[in-house]
């Protein structure tokens, strides 16, 4: 296996995805300050619309804390009542506008539900599911993991990756973004868990940490392979420190043409 090495670690540029929210927020409300200045002093009440404007334009882009933020330097500049209450408004609509789909992928899907998500399943996976469905028709089928031997996982996006970004942004991404949403307790053992409770919730940084480089090289494969890897070999960490190295066959889950999570066995 060949391995690329980034000019920068893959988790060298978090405190500026951080912070560039909060700098597109500031440098919203300046605009709208330049623009109520550039104004005759006879439309000062024109001034509404521009802090208007660059309050919502905060919120989109970066959620609460850079609408807040906003927020408050408009507040700076106007002391309208009716501006502070229109602005208070917009923060509170656009932070649960950005919050409503990450709830909605958040939850599990069915396997029937998922993009591809029967491809790294052998054919006795799916056959296992089609039994249990058959035998219990008015029951809800149980998801793959709770019917197959092998140790099954889906990991899931905090946030949605854009996958026109540059490699070394992706990879960046899937540390700091990507959960274990879901797995069985076939998995959770291989790590030193008793059962999937135990290990639902782990960080994929957590599981194929940075430090190593194979790790990086692992997911710059599945990138450059189309988000699909079989029988791809990495080296991860379970629950006391030990290395553990495994074959893993792994598939993308898209939504709205960006990477969303990953099944894999």
């Amino acid at each position: 296996m060949t391995v690329s090495r980034s000019p920068e670690p893959p988790l060298a540029r978090p405190l500026r995805q951080v912070l560039l929210p909060y700098a597109v927020a500031a440098l919203s409300v300046a605009l709208a300050g330049i623009v109520i200045r550039a104004l005759p002093l006879t439309a000062a009440a024109d001034a509404r619309p521009a802090l208007l404007v660059a309050v919502t334009i905060g919120a989109l882009y970066g959620g609460l804390g850079p609408g807040l933020l906003a927020f408050i330097l408009a507040g700076f500049l106007s002391r309208d009542p009716g501006v502070l209450l229109a602005g208070a408004a917009l923060v509170a609509v656009c932070a649960i506008f950005r919050r409503a789909p990450s709830r909605k992928e958040a939850a599990p899907e069915p396997i029937e539900t998922v993009p591809g998500a029967s491809q790294p399943l052998n054919r006795v996976t799916r056959t296992a599911v089609a039994s249990a469905r058959a035998s219990s028709p008015s029951r809800p089928a149980p998801s793959f993991t709770e019917v197959t031997t092998e140790a099954t996982w889906r990991f899931h996006h905090e946030k949605p990756l854009d996958i026109t970004l540059p490699e070394d942004e992706q990879v960046e991404h899937l540390y700091l973004y990507s959960i274990l949403a879901e797995c069985n307790d076939a998995f959770a053992r291989m790590y030193g868990f008793r059962a999937a409770v135990d290990v639902i919730g782990t960080r994929l940084v957590v599981f194929c940490p940075p430090s190593n480089a194979e790790n990086v090289s692992y997911l710059r494969s599945f990138i450059r392979s189309g988000y699909r890897l079989e029988d791809a070999e990495s080296q991860e960490i379970d629950r006391y420190g030990n290395a553990k190295f495994f074959v893993n066959n792994l598939v993308g889950i898209f939504e709205r043409s960006q990477l969303v999570g990953a099944w894999g066995t």
